[in-house]
């Protein structure tokens, strides 16, 4: 199949030049004044530039499709590692949350009980009602090293929880600071881009003065825009092996960042 495609392109392409040598010959004689010498030169250099036309385009459709295809792979990674920034110790951190949140809620009645008794004994301490303030004070303290353990624990299980936070915040930071370099590259890709698209529209002009000339007979000055529309489709080229190259290098990049997830 690539064989008869390969013979087919090099049919194609052979039929494309000998159309417009047909169409040179046809309108030569508005251009009589040309010499021969040159007009037959001006024709080689078009037969010879042709092919190098021909195989540039095929080389520039390429390279932007590697492109594209590596830049939407980019663009799904980042995504994905943007996501899993925010679910960095998710399930760590929601079972230490819960841990925290049941403990606070199981302590929650003793030490609203403990802080209770002590304000009425202050109260009844204030009204001279030492009987009171005795008694409160005996409650009070009948349950005061549990109350403390409480405390205690509930500090514990939300120090984890804090910690843990910190720890997932920091992995977080140091993926996204990975990550930083892309944004150059990006502004790079964006000014290559606004070239290859200006490099087009020179290339649009001179493809344009070329079929004027091929109509008119006008070798020399076909064979001269043939020759720019070539050196910018070579510029082009080159400019989309910089883009894949710096996509290559975002990939990289995000290839290191989930890594540290």
């Amino acid at each position: 199949m690539l064989e008869r495609r390969a013979v087919y392109n090099g049919f194609m392409q052979g039929v494309t030049v000998v159309t417009i040598c047909f169409l040179l010959l046809v309108a030569t004689p508005a251009y009589a004044a040309a010499s021969n010498t040159e007009w037959d030169a001006a024709l080689t250099t078009i037969e010879q530039l042709h092919d190098s036309f021909s195989a540039l385009e095929l080389a520039n459709t390429q390279e932007k499709q590697k492109v594209q295809t590596l830049r939407e792979q980019n663009s799904k990674k980042h995504k994905e590692i943007s996501m899993n920034i925010q679910l960095i110790d998710k399930a760590k951190l929601d079972k230490l949350k819960l841990e925290a949140d049941h403990v606070q809620t199981k302590y929650a009645p003793l030490l609203a009980k403990y802080t209770e008794l002590g304000k009425k004994a202050t109260e009844a301490k204030k009204r001279k009602d030492n009987k009171s303030a005795l008694v409160l004070d005996l409650q009070r303290n009948r349950i005061k090293a549990s109350a403390q353990t409480a405390r205690k624990e509930i500090k514990l299980r939300k120090d984890a929880l804090t910690a843990a936070r910190k720890q997932a915040s920091a992995k977080a930071k140091m993926v996204r600071h990975t990550l930083v370099p892309m944004q150059t590259l990006k502004k790079q890709i964006t000014a290559e881009h606004k070239k290859i698209t200006e490099l087009n529209k020179h290339k649009v002009a001179a493809n344009k003065r070329y079929a004027a000339a091929i109509k008119q007979g006008d070798a020399l000055t076909a064979a001269g825009q043939l020759k720019q529309i070539v050196g910018k489709l070579h510029f082009i080229l080159a400019s989309q092996k910089k883009v894949y190259e710096w996509e290559g290098n975002i990939r990289g990049i995000i290839h290191a960042a989930q890594s540290k997830l």
